[in-house]
């Protein structure tokens, strides 16, 4: 059978619209199975956080070298311990159960006790996958066929660059909540497609929720949208099954977050407190001296102003016994949210800091390759990073922009708000309040940042900034576009457009 017959035949049985979602969704396999498992391979290298979700695991690195190990070479290859489940704190994560199941595939394919790292990947892989179809899918109900088309590029272009590709081939949270994020945003929106939304529908939301919100500790304050969502789900349908469902796993949520926030172990707290003083109020401070004693502190701690937890040669062992005793026990996070009240130019400072990041999918010390292909430590890829290039040079780097484009952003949502309102039109409604809680997931985090961690590693901690930006930034272009051509597509058909037939000259 020849290619054209194929195509003749599969055309007969799908529209031109589920071909054109379908020969995306492949197109973007192909990128990503090209990027993350065809040598030379790219992933992301460990800038410490590797530790704390592998020990548990029971996996360890292959080499002791603390170069290889750390930022300059992405490693694919981990030691299995004989007890690789056996967990010694107390460390509440999804990836946790994702390694889990990467560790299960792995011993299925390759007994060597050796963990290939891109088992984890696939797994990123088929969720991201599925999300992406559906996304898709959903959106091809509303836009024109020559716009869909050109969503489904820009989807390619911006979800598949590899700026966030890279991440599935790692231990960080990033990629997990990432693509529980798309995969939750494609289940409301096709709950809220549905004329009766079904009970298995709203599990496997709930479930990608408790996945997202675990997936880092960051998260974790998120899920006050997620349980705001979920009371809105309660009017989807009238029945007392529903509601019941609704009601017990919105309360299942709740009580995920709080343990996975109230769980977070005095190591993690203290890399957070550590970074949001010496890398967030001393970084760039006048007086470090007086700012340590507002904050309760020893002045004599000034001499940490700009280091990280993380540092192979520091003045002070960031776990000593007076850190513990003088500086991690004086202050918390109520303590600085008070200075950057009573210092708003500071918070402000620390706003547009983290707006010159905030474009950064990828973060620059961080390198892609193995150290078996040969080349220098810490280098990047430039394979699909069209968007992530681009990205760093047509948005103005500063907060003031990112406000901007936020009022233009909410100002058309209240828009269409009023108008769905108008209408009666609820899940109309309930659409634009999800896609209102996008906006408010990248915003918490540009606070998040340097409340949490100052600008030490900016460009990871604003990762889900940059997805919100992302996903906004296509929304407002597609819709944008999609109205553009349907206002075109209008004006032709009524004949504003046609040129009139000029009178000969003899009449």
């Amino acid at each position: 059978m020849s290619a054209n017959e194929a195509m003749a035949r599969l055309s007969q049985v799908m529209s031109v619209r589920q071909l054109v979602i379908l020969g995306t969704t492949i197109a973007a396999a192909v990128i990503i199975i090209s990027i993350l498992f065809v040598r030379p391979l790219i992933g992301m290298a460990d800038n410490g956080d590797f530790f704390r979700e592998i020990h548990n695991m029971g996996l360890y690195y292959l080499t002791d070298n603390f170069d290889d190990r750390h930022f300059s070479y992405f490693n694919k290859d981990f030691g299995i311990r004989q007890y690789p489940y056996d967990q010694n704190t107390l460390f509440i994560s999804s990836l946790s159960l994702l390694i889990r199941m990467g560790l299960t595939l792995d011993l299925w394919f390759t007994p060597d006790n050796l963990f290939d790292i891109r088992m984890l990947a696939v797994i990123y892989v088929i969720v991201f996958l599925a999300a992406f179809y559906m996304l898709l899918k959903q959106a091809s109900e509303y836009l024109k066929l020559p716009i869909l088309i050109l969503a489904c590029m820009a989807g390619i272009s911006v979800f598949g660059d590899v700026g966030y590709v890279a991440y599935f081939n790692s231990f960080y949270g990033e990629p997990a909540s990432y693509v529980f994020l798309l995969l939750m945003l494609a289940l409301v929106f096709r709950m809220l497609q549905k004329q009766t939304p079904s009970i298995p529908d709203f599990i496997l939301f709930m479930v990608s929720a408790t996945l997202f919100i675990s997936a880092k500790q960051q998260n974790a304050p998120m899920g006050v949208f997620l349980v705001f969502l979920c009371v809105r789900f309660m009017f989807l349908r009238q029945d007392k099954r529903w509601k019941i469902a609704v009601i017990t796993l919105t309360a299942c949520l709740v009580a995920s977050a709080a343990l996975i926030y109230g769980s977070m172990t005095d190591d993690i707290k203290h890399i957070n407190q550590y970074h949001a003083v010496t890398r967030g109020i001393l970084e760039n401070s006048t007086n470090p001296e007086r700012d340590l004693e507002e904050l309760g502190l020893d002045p004599k701690f000034s001499i940490l102003a700009g280091t990280t937890y993380y540092d192979q040669y520091v003045m002070e062992h960031t776990e000593s016994k007076l850190l513990n005793e003088e500086f991690y026990s004086k202050y918390g996070y109520g303590t600085i949210i008070k200075y950057y009240v009573l210092h708003p130019d500071r918070a402000f400072e620390k706003l547009d800091l983290a707006a010159k990041h905030a474009y950064a999918i990828r973060p620059e010390v961080i390198g892609n390759y193995e150290k078996s292909a040969g080349l220098s430590p810490g280098q990047k890829t430039t394979i699909f990073s069209l968007w992530s290039s681009v990205k760093l040079f047509i948005f103005p780097e500063n907060f003031r922009f990112i406000l901007l484009f936020y009022a233009v952003y909410y100002g058309g949502l209240t828009k269409l708000y009023i108008t769905r309102f108008r209408k009666g039109e609820a899940r109309g409604m309930m659409g634009l309040e999800v896609l209102a809680s996008i906006g408010l997931i990248g915003l918490s985090q540009l606070a998040v940042s340097f409340l949490g961690a100052g600008d030490a590693d900016l460009a990871k901690h604003l990762f889900l900034f940059n997805v919100s930006f992302d996903l906004m930034f296509v929304a407002m272009l597609v819709y944008g576009l999609n109205q553009l051509y349907v206002k075109l597509d209008i004006a032709q058909k009524v004949g504003v457009f046609r040129w009139k037939q000029k009178r000969s000259i003899s009449g």
